[in-house]
């Protein structure tokens, strides 16, 4: 009889979890190409697999403090993975982001559980809303080819299998193949890829996708690129960019870019991303360690006229500790880079210059770098101005210089920033006018004497007129060391607008005969 009770609870029990499973989890449905869900806390996604695939399932780099188990249709847990953060330490100890799973399947259903865990990286490199990306892909994905490193775990069938060595002749090898059939998906295993030379995105309808930042493209120590950018979507033979001037819809993500300049003497052309894109996108990146760039969509240089970068996507990436830029928009039109974490680069966080017009720079954490957060300039004496940009929700805090700093340029938005900590101003507009500065938050306690909070001034050539600091609030928790929330630098300086600014240790400083300031300042 005992026996008997214990076989009823057994399959009681066993019938409960799998009602238990089918009635709280996310069906999916039939999974027969890639999928992406964005959520946050505890969830549980069935998903049924037709046939019998290698399947990748991983989390997105900034997904930190989250676990995802994988089970079948009896509750058990067949693979496990986690991202508990990433950690920078040093050029040669860069940290890893875990959170990925390559698992060989039958036909069936099975069912993903996501839990948070723990975070025990850097707590910056993360979403700032808690919220995690959970991918999941079939390898019969339609067009897709996948791509193994020599280090990758030997599971399922690859297509192409790297050496090691000069990785990038495989990778080049693997995007041609899907590129001269009109494009597709280049599925990367989790791996390193050791690369001496531009690995060549030149062709369009192409998606180069790692799995997670596990799959790591690592420049080779003391090599030269042959042309800029370790991913470059242009060609090296300079006759060939003015026939084929631009390329369109590549989406490159969910992979780390290390530049290695621990161990690289060769500084020239190593950058991590370059190239003309249009209709393109970048996600879910980690590009760190470059001896010169970071991200760096580009103009075309050698086109006659220029061709420019037009409605480009970048989002939910990292770059960090880069030698000059974190990210440079040059000749950048139209697109939007958003929800990105730019840190440490021992220049600017965001370089925006070189007739970058038109564009989005929204909700980006910039912290920690060399000069500015954003600079917007046009880049040189000669260069077209970066006019009509918007730069709104950002978070700016401990960079050396100044938090936004705008040159020569014409009807920039600057709208809800929390700017924070910077050695020098705050929001810097200089020779710039018909910009409008609204619902900011600038407070600085590391202000030079000499410094500003909003701070309008001219090269001497071009002064800063015609602008309009509304609504922002601004305060010091020194003001014995500097008093003006917003000045101008001189009576040439002039017919701005400042109104309604809540201040608090701080002042107005206005100098032109014909600026106006408000009652409610």
């Amino acid at each position: 009889m005992r026996q008997k009770i214990k076989f009823f609870l057994f399959i009681t029990s066993f019938f409960m979890l799998n009602i238990g499973l089918a009635n709280t989890a996310h069906d999916l449905g039939r999974l027969t190409k890639l999928y992406f869900t964005r959520d946050s806390g505890e969830n549980y996604y069935s998903f049924t697999l037709p046939t019998a695939t290698t399947i990748s399932i991983f989390l997105n780099g900034l997904s930190a403090g989250y676990q995802i188990n994988l089970l079948d249709t009896k509750g058990n847990i067949l693979q496990a993975a986690s991202n508990t953060g990433t950690k920078w330490e040093s050029p040669a100890n860069p940290g890893v982001t875990g959170g990925a799973m390559v698992i060989a399947l039958n036909a069936d259903t099975y069912y993903v559980h996501v839990t948070p865990t723990t975070i025990t990286g850097n707590s910056l490199y993360k979403n700032q809303d808690n919220s995690y990306t959970l991918n999941l892909i079939p390898d019969n994905t339609p067009s897709m080819v996948t791509v193994a490193a020599y280090d990758s775990a030997k599971i399922g069938t690859t297509t192409f299998t790297a050496t090691g060595i000069n990785d990038q002749d495989t990778l080049n090898q693997a995007i041609a193949a899907v590129g001269n059939q009109g494009g597709g998906i280049i599925l990367l295993r989790p791996g390193t890829y050791n690369i001496y030379n531009n690995v060549l995105t030149t062709f369009d309808n192409i998606t180069l996708m790692g799995t997670g930042w596990n799959t790591i493209l690592k420049l080779a120590s003391n090599v030269t690129l042959q042309r800029a950018g370790l991913i470059r979507s242009a060609f090296v033979e300079p006759d060939k960019n003015d026939i084929i001037t631009h390329f369109n819809n590549q989406h490159i993500l969910h992979m780390a870019l290390d530049g290695n300049k621990g161990s690289n003497l060769n500084f020239k052309n190593s950058y991590g991303i370059y190239g003309t894109f249009v209709l393109s996108s970048f996600e879910d990146m980690r590009i760190h360690d470059f001896p010169h760039y970071g991200f760096d969509p580009h103009r075309n240089v050698l086109s006659t006229p220029r061709f420019f970068t037009d409605r480009l996507t970048i989002k939910e990436s990292l770059s960090d500790h880069n030698n000059i830029d974190g990210m440079t928009t040059d000749g950048c039109q139209h697109s939007i880079f958003q929800d990105n974490i730019i840190d440490a680069n021992s220049r600017h966080g965001i370089n925006v210059c070189t007739g970058s017009t038109d564009n989005s720079y929204l909700n980006n954490v910039i912290t920690n770098n060399g000069v500015n957060g954003i600079t917007i300039h046009p880049g040189g004496d000669l260069s077209p101005p970066s006019n009509n940009n918007i730069i709104m929700g950002n978070i700016l805090r401990n960079n050396k210089k100044n938090g936004i700093y705008v040159y020569r340029t014409q009807n920039t938005h600057i709208l809800n920033n929390l700017v924070t900590h910077t050695y020098s101003y705050g929001i810097h507009l200089r020779s710039s006018s018909n910009s409008v500065v609204s619902k900011n938050i600038v407070h600085n306690n590391y202000l030079e004497k000499s410094g500003r909070l909003i701070y309008m001034s001219h090269d001497k050539n071009i002064f800063s007129t015609h602008n309009l600091v509304i609504d922002n609030e601004l305060s010091t928790s020194a003001p014995q060391l500097h008093k003006y929330g917003v000045a101008e630098a001189t009576p040439d300086d002039d017919y701005n607008l400042v109104y309604r600014n809540a201040l608090s240790g701080v002042f107005i400083s206005l100098k032109g005969p014909h600026s106006k300031l408000g009652l409610a300042s």
